[in-house]
């Protein structure tokens, strides 16, 4: 058990790894200026334009990119750094798309009520809670038994898949009501989307406890000697 907490001390030794600083420049490069920008910028400027989304979503992607491009030109100065980029991205990243579905939802389909939005958000931190949950239980348990017991995170696995799925099943049935198939195509893709990075937001979690070893410098020699690992 790590000192203060109910965390394995193997798992958890092994879960404060660092990212390859290799793999830095491309992941940088690919997870903002490729995938951020494209799949959040084109909603945002596409018809019918919304100022709003524009006002909310633009200045985090300006940070996002002036960020990804220092990580591209300086990623070794930067390598505890990415690992906060990681976990700040899948916050953009996951609120963003949210965002965009909204727009979609308001903007294309036509919808006037509030409860959509209100639901969509509560089942979203719903799903994240659970997934949150489930990360942070598997660092209680010792490396040896997660390999050997991967069943059990069918459970927690499955009920947030439920959870995205009877949700993204909802958007879809709009289709027969509005016949804007493509609009509800578009959201339940995003929707995916969205409960996929929430594996980046948890790189926040590893972040806190890195800054916290780092600052045990006998400890942290310990647990993070060896500990750098290939982007995945």
């Amino acid at each position: 058990m790590y000192e203060g907490t109910s965390y394995n001390r193997d798992a958890f030794e092994n879960y404060l790894a660092v990212y390859a600083v290799d793999g830095i420049r491309f992941s940088a490069g690919t997870l903002v200026l490729f995938f951020l920008n494209v799949f959040l910028l084109i909603p945002v400027f596409s018809v019918p334009f919304q100022p709003l989304y524009a006002y909310l979503l633009l200045p985090p992607l300006a940070v996002m990119n002036v960020w990804a491009i220092a990580l591209i030109v300086a990623p070794r100065r930067l390598q505890l750094n990415y690992v906060l980029f990681r976990g700040v991205f899948g916050i953009v990243c996951s609120l963003g798309f949210m965002m965009i579905i909204q727009k979609f939802a308001y903007g294309m389909l036509g919808l006037t009520t509030p409860w959509y939005a209100i639901g969509s958000f509560v089942v979203y931190g719903f799903a994240f809670f659970q997934y949150a949950k489930f990360h942070i239980n598997r660092l209680k348990q010792s490396p040896n038994r997660q390999k050997s017991d991967k069943g059990a995170r069918m459970p927690v696995a499955t009920l947030t898949m439920l959870t995205g799925g009877g949700y993204l099943l909802a958007n879809i049935s709009l289709a027969f009501v509005t016949e804007q198939t493509v609009a509800v195509v578009l959201m339940s893709v995003y929707i995916m989307l969205a409960f996929v990075v929430f594996h980046f937001m948890m790189d926040l979690h590893r972040y806190y406890w890195l800054r916290r070893v780092l600052n045990r410098p006998v400890e942290a020699g310990n647990t993070l000697q060896n500990t750098e690992r290939k982007i995945t």
